[in-house]
């Protein structure tokens, strides 16, 4: 039977199953051409940004949701300037797969979170 320590347990080694499938998806992502590399940093990151923290309350939930936001339109303005200095040929690189825009976006999703959970009132 499932309990509800049972899941806060759970809850927490999420956390450390996160931080490990990014351990392995970022030289994944770097150093292997294959189809799909990029899915263990995408779940990777997922993870951890849906993770609970040992006190979740209202603040918590509000910041994630607010992070996720706000790392959103920033993504959404890193491609599109990205993708304007690539047609202009000033950079040689734009993001094109999905997969790297959803990476883009928990990785900053994940930033804006932690920075305003422990550096902000």
């Amino acid at each position: 039977m499932v309990t509800s320590k049972t899941l806060i347990k759970l809850s927490h080694y999420q956390k450390y199953v996160g931080l490990l499938l990014v351990l392995i998806g970022i030289p994944t992502l770097l150093l292997d051409n294959a189809p799909h590399a990029e899915l263990p940093l995408m779940v990777g990151l997922f993870t951890l940004f849906i993770s609970s923290e040992k006190m979740e309350d209202e603040r918590t939930v509000s910041l994630r949701i607010n992070s996720l936001y706000v790392a959103f339109i920033c993504g959404y303005a890193i491609k599109l300037i990205t993708s304007n200095l690539y047609s202009h040929q000033i950079v040689g690189w734009h993001l094109t797969e999905i997969n790297h825009f959803i990476i883009l976006v928990f990785a900053l999703a994940l930033l804006i979170y932690y920075f305003r959970l422990y550096f902000s009132k």
